[in-house]
C-alpha cells in the first residue's frame, strides 16, 4: 500500500531533516578544526598591536588547507562510525557500503578517465577570467606534499561519498523519486564547493556518482571512482607547469584508458543501464514487518 499524501510529505520532511544533520556533521567538522587557528591568527595581531588584517587568518588556513581537510574528513568519519556503534547498525547497510559484483564495482573506475577528460574539456573552455579564479581557489588542493595527496586521493572521496552519496543520496531516497535524490545531492555537493565553477564541477560529479551507486545499490563503485578521478588530477599537478610534453603525455595516456577500460568492462557498464528489475505487488509481498523498502526508483 503506497502512502497517502500526507505520509509521503512527512517522509519527505524526515529526510530532509536527516540530510541537515548529516550536513551540519561534515560542516562543523570542518568548521571545528579550522577555527582554532583562525582566532589564534587574531588573537596574535592584537596581541603585536599592528592593524587588523582580516585575510591573515584565511591566508594562514590556507597554507595547511589540505592537512586542515584530512583532519577534519578523519573526524567526520570517526564520529559516524562512533555513532553507528552506538546504535549497534552495520556499516555496509547504514553507509550503504553493500558488497557489490566485480564489473560493477569497478564501473566507477573504468569511467573515471571518461568523466575527467570530459570535465576538463568543459573547463578549458570557460572565459580565462573564470579559470584564472578557479585556479587561484583550486591552487590549495595540489600542494601539500604527502598530506595533500593523501588527503585529496583517499580521505576526501571516502568521506565524501558517505556523506553526499551513502547517507544523504539514499535517505532522500528513501522518501522521493531517485533521479530527485541525485539531483538534490549532487545540488548539496556543488553548493558545499563554494566556488562557482567548483559548483558545476562538483555537481557534474555528485549526479554521475549517484546514478552510478542507485543502480549498483552501493557506494563502493563510487569510492573507487572518486578515488580514481582525484588522482588524475594529482598527478597531472605534480607536472611542472613548463613541462607541456610531460602534461600531454599524461592526458594521452589517461584518453587511452578512457577508451580502452569501459571496453575491458563493458559488462559492469551494461549492467549500470539495464532496466530495474520490477517489484512485485504489495499484495504478493512477504507480509513481515520491515520486509519491504520505498523503492527509490520508484517515480
Amino acid at each position: 500500500m503506497k502512502p497517502n499524501a500526507g505520509e509521503r510529505a512527512a517522509q519527505v520532511m524526515l529526510a530532509l531533516l536527516k540530510t541537515m544533520c548529516y550536513l551540519a556533521l561534515f560542516l562543523g567538522a570542518q568548521v571545528f578544526v579550522m577555527l582554532p587557528v583562525a582566532i589564534a591568527s587574531i588573537v596574535q595581531m592584537t596581541l603585536e598591536g599592528g592593524a587588523f588584517d582580516g585575510r591573515l587568518p584565511f591566508q594562514a588556513l590556507a597554507e595547511h588547507s589540505m592537512a586542515f581537510s584530512l583532519v577534519a574528513n578523519m573526524l567526520t568519519l570517526f564520529i559516524l562510525m562512533a555513532f553507528y556503534l552506538i546504535r549497534r547498525k552495520r556499516f555496509s547497510e547504514a553507509l550503504w557500503l553493500r558488497r557489490v559484483d566485480g564489473p560493477i564495482l569497478w564501473s566507477g573506475v573504468c569511467l573515471a578517465p571518461v568523466l575527467f577528460l570530459s570535465v576538463n574539456l568543459v573547463l578549458s573552455s570557460l572565459p580565462d577570467a573564470w579559470l584564472e579564479s578557479y585556479s587561484d581557489a583550486s591552487a590549495g588542493l595540489t600542494s601539500g606534499g604527502a598530506v595533500g595527496f593523501i588527503a585529496v586521493v583517499a580521505a576526501a572521496p571516502l568521506v565524501e561519498e558517505i556523506v553526499f552519496r551513502g547517507l544523504i543520496m539514499t535517505r532522500m531516497g528513501q522518501a522521493m523519486p531517485g533521479w530527485l535524490a541525485v539531483f538534490l545531492s549532487a545540488t548539496i555537493f556543488g553548493l558545499c564547493h563554494g566556488h562557482p565553477v567548483w559548483f558545476g564541477y562538483a555537481f557534474v560529479l555528485g549526479a554521475f556518482f549517484g546514478f552510478i551507486d542507485l543502480r549498483a545499490g552501493s557506494i563502493l563503485p563510487s569510492i573507487l571512482g572518486h578515488v580514481a578521478f582525484n588522482s588524475f588530477s594529482q598527478v597531472l599537478s605534480l607536472l611542472p607547469e613548463d613541462n607541456e610534453t610531460g602534461a600531454v603525455i599524461a592526458l594521452g595516456i589517461i584518453l587511452v584508458m578512457a577508451i580502452l577500460l569501459p571496453i575491458l568492462n563493458r559488462k559492469g557498464i551494461a549492467a549500470l543501464f539495464r532496466p530495474a528489475p520490477k517489484v512485485p505487488p504489495v499484495q504478493t509481498l512477504p507480509t513481515v514487518p520491515g520486509t519491504y523498502e520505498f523503492d527509490p526508483w520508484e517515480i
